[in-house]
């Protein structure tokens, strides 16, 4: 309740954070899903929950056009204007956002260089670059020039360097304020609505709300062919996989001659269990370019999906071949192992994971080398080894914490400390996974990521189902529900309160979950694994 007069304090409903809030105190992680109940838990544990709605808009779009002089406001716009004196530089720009659109990340980096090389004061391209990036430095670098000729470009310009820096340099409130106030600014930006969707699908695992913003860009162009690929995907998060498979057909309706579409369709067949048809998608993609290294990737997703490992580690090898960057080869090679993981073959993963690490560590792929260890000890049986290479994975973060965003380095503080707390509680310590909870809380503390806030639900949730605390736990896992060992313990848990439909309801969905990464494999039925889901009660 809060006071009727004018100053009162209190809880209040908000629709959305943006310059116009002045936000005092957030006592609980934000979530992006309108009319959700924020949660947290205190340090005795108890559940306590804020009725508050967000709205995240996000624009991370820019239109086709660059006006001719700096700081353009051209507030009266539909698009999002683009600051540069080069018109040549705005041509390398725009083709690097189509390239982008299309999944072809490396072109699209290749043509921003080409835009600042023209332009070395093109901020929006070097915010641009920062945010698609793999390379540390280049990140690092990119955003600071971007940030120091912050004033050089309109308001709505201003606003999107403020977003991305904001949520890469862990100031995650002021980012959400930033894009709130850039959706606001230009409503009809087409590309600006596929951007707020496509980063709160990729990144924050927010669908719905993702998929309003697709839509929106929709409306405006019906033939914007990137939004059907988008809601091709988050039809598919949602179990709709005929929806997904008719937006899919689409997409390659609407480019025909892009490989991308045809690597989309084979992955809508590959979660809808059509394997066989799924490969021969990736085959017509790389048909078209066999330079196309993620449809290469995705022979090997599926390759290790069907259980035909080796003939996965021959695809990942020819994609780690064909990676553009050091840190897709850094990521590749960690799929590689994974498929060691999945055949139980424990000492050949070690021996894959260490040379992804060795290698990460040379390219200078840090967060890649600390993700190597703890890795090995989400699956590793020996509780003493795998204590060990989560204390390596920390050391690893801790030497590279100049070098790296704040954000990826949180992110991976707070997956190493549930690991911790899953070990914990596999060894029966609960003590000890009480006290490494609070740390995560802490690091999830409100402006934190989104992800980083879900990593203590799942870690919590994990806490609250040992301690017998169901109904808690229920609430806690919830919010990792993009989490396949989240997930998982989340099915026992309304077995225990006799909630057999919701168990049923998510079995079916971990089941036909085709999204390969660590969680998932360990979350399979053919695996044990003492870390995550070996909770003893």
């Amino acid at each position: 309740m809060v006071s009727n007069n004018p100053g009162g304090l209190g809880i209040v409903e908000v629709y959305s954070i943006n310059s116009s809030v002045k936000v005092l105190k957030v006592d609980n992680p934000i979530s992006t899903e309108p009319g959700c109940l924020l949660r947290g838990i205190d340090r005795k544990n108890e559940m306590k929950r804020i009725s508050t709605s967000l709205l995240l808009g996000i624009c991370v779009a820019i239109g086709a056009s660059a006006p001719s002089g700096r700081a353009a406001d051209n507030l009266g716009s539909a698009k999002l204007p683009v600051t540069t004196l080069s018109q040549a530089a705005a041509r390398y720009f725009e083709t690097g956002m189509v390239h982008y659109e299309n999944h072809r990340w490396n072109f699209a980096l290749r043509d921003w260089n080409e835009a600042i090389r023209l332009d070395p004061n093109f901020a929006q391209a070097y915010v641009w670059i920062c945010f698609t990036t793999t390379d540390p430095a280049e990140e690092a670098r990119d955003r600071a020039k971007a940030e120091s000729l912050i004033k050089q470009v309109s308001p709505g310009e201003q606003l999107l360097i403020r977003w991305m820096a904001g949520v890469h340099e862990n100031r995650y409130l002021e980012g959400i304020m930033a894009m709130n106030d850039l959706l606001a600014m230009f409503p009809q930006d087409k590309r600006l609505n596929f951007m707020a969707g496509y980063w709160l699908f990729r990144w924050q695992d927010e669908y719905e709300v993702a998929k309003r913003l697709t839509l929106r860009a929709l409306a405006v162009d019906p033939n914007y062919a990137t939004c059907d690929n988008q809601l091709a995907y988050l039809y598919s998060r949602s179990g709709d996989i005929d929806k997904a498979l008719e937006y899919a057909a689409k997409y390659i309706e609407l480019l025909p001659n892009e490989p991308n579409p045809h690597d989309s369709y084979g992955e809508m067949l590959r979660f809808a269990g059509r394997y066989g048809e799924a490969l021969e998608q990736y085959r017509i993609a790389l048909k078209m370019d066999p330079t196309f290294y993620i449809s290469q990737k995705e022979l090997g997703e599926t390759y290790s999906l069907m259980g035909e490992e080796e003939q996965a580690r021959q695809e990942y090898e020819k994609a780690i071949q064909e990676a553009p960057s050091d840190g897709v080869k850094a990521e590749y090679l960690q799929k590689l192992a994974l498929t060691y993981v999945r055949e139980k073959r424990y000492a050949e993963a070690d021996a894959a994971y260490g040379d992804a690490a060795a290698q990460a560590h040379a390219m200078k792929q840090w967060i890649w080398e600390a993700r190597a260890h703890r890795t090995m000890a989400m699956y590793e049986p020996d509780g003493s080894a795998a204590r060990k290479n989560l204390d390596q994975a920390e050391v690893l973060l801790a030497q590279a914490s100049r070098s790296v965003t704040q954000l990826e380095l949180n992110e991976e503080k707070a997956h190493i400390l549930r690991v911790r707390v899953e070990r914990a509680l596999a060894a029966g310590d609960r003590a000890t996974a009480e006290r490494l909870i609070s740390r995560l809380e802490a690091l999830a503390s409100p402006g934190s990521s989104i992800n980083t806030q879900r990593i203590y639900h799942g870690a919590a949730g994990t806490v609250l189902f040992a301690q017998k605390s169901y109904p808690e736990a229920i609430s806690q896992l919830a919010e990792d529900s993009a989490n396949p060992l989240s997930m998982k313990l989340l099915i026992r848990a309304y077995g225990r309160v006799g909630a057999s439909d919701q168990a049923a309801i998510l079995s079916k969905k971990l089941l036909k979950w085709k999204v390969p990464s660590v969680e998932e494999a360990l979350a399979s039925d053919s695996f044990a694994p003492a870390s995550a889901v070996a909770v003893k009660n």
